[in-house]
């Protein structure tokens, strides 16, 4: 009797000791302080203009103040090797692209950090396709003329993009090999410099995430050729897509992500992915991110963010290393 009593007393209070034994820090999240959003590219840039609009919208939900970071440095290695090694409590996390999350794995020889391991996947804010863009003085009218230029004489072009291996790069060098010719690449610390400089003449073509792209096409300050996604963008309805305009299934987009050190407590991630969903989702800020530019997806589980990565890694690892970029 004495020893059945014990066990039933010992399996009733299981449960609370395991309450108990709960990490102090996913109980307390995020009350200790403020929650820091690290953007691995320039102020002004795709990323940081999604990182501000979510983390205004993030605070009062959250009921704490969240810091945006910026950390450019080496393609956003910088970055996503600084949040790989903060500590996983949920007060550091990672605003990631295609660039810092796939590109940098075929670039980064070695790899400081393995964001595979490293990272974990929180929740998806948007997809933000390229902008194939020349100067408006240019001859070609649409994409067809512009290939036809570049073939007749490719040594006298040059495309600019943002930092060796990203998107803007990449979807570049992509299409340079579906055209079968090579021209002239100039990378540039952020890609918005390549937009002025396209602007100015000393540029062929440009392809600029349409987040920070379609504001040029709305002022006339750049003749758009095609839109690297699916599908049109609602925001530039009259804009074919490259598929459409010449290139089939010519398809190079990023992407803005949040993720977080791969030991971060389930319930921490789990609250941070239902409030970024709500917010993203909502009709204000959906509507805000459609008209600048991007799409938004369906929400995603942590889980479906970190199958989304794997599906993009499997893909476009490889279209990286067939470029011949290299970073160390």
């Amino acid at each position: 009797m004495i020893k059945r009593r014990t066990f039933i007393a010992a399996a009733l209070a299981a449960p609370f000791v395991s309450v108990a034994a709960r990490p102090a820090i996913a109980a307390d999240w995020p009350k200790a302080g403020p929650i820091r959003l690290v953007v691995a590219s320039g102020a002004g840039g795709n990323a940081d203009v999604v990182a501000r609009i979510v983390a205004a919208e993030l605070e009062p939900r959250l009921g704490q103040r969240i810091l945006v970071e910026n950390l450019s440095k080496a393609s956003g290695m910088q970055a996503t090797e600084a949040v790989s090694k903060a500590d996983a409590d949920g007060y550091t996390l990672l605003v990631g692209t295609s660039s810092q999350l796939v590109h940098n794995i075929a670039l980064f020889e070695p790899l400081p950090v393995d964001i595979k391991k490293t990272l974990r996947g929180v929740a998806m804010m948007n997809e933000v396709p390229m902008i194939m863009c020349i100067n408006k003085e240019d001859p070609a009218q649409n994409l067809k003329e512009m290939i036809a230029r570049i073939k007749a004489d490719p040594g006298a072009f040059q495309y600019g993009s943002g930092p060796s291996g990203t998107t803007t790069h990449i979807t570049g060098a992509l299409f340079l090999s579906r055209i079968g010719e090579n021209v002239v690449h100039v990378p540039y610390p952020k890609s918005g410099e390549a937009m002025r400089d396209l602007i100015a003449g000393r540029l062929s073509f440009v392809f600029n995430p349409s987040l920070t792209a379609v504001k040029q096409v709305r002022a006339d300050a750049v003749r758009p050729l095609g839109v690297s996604g699916a599908a049109r963008l609602e925001a530039v309805p009259d804009v074919p897509t490259i598929s459409e305009a010449g290139l089939p299934d010519f398809v190079s987009q990023t992407w803005n992500t949040i993720s977080a050190p791969t030991g971060t407590p389930d319930e921490i991630v789990s609250e941070l992915n239902k409030t970024v969903n709500a917010v993203v989702q909502s009709d204000a800020i959906r509507s805000r991110l459609v008209n600048l530019g991007s799409i938004v997806p369906a929400a995603m589980t942590p889980a479906e963010v970190d199958a989304y990565y794997k599906r993009q890694r499997d893909i476009w690892i490889p279209v990286v290393r067939g470029t011949g970029a290299r970073r160390t």
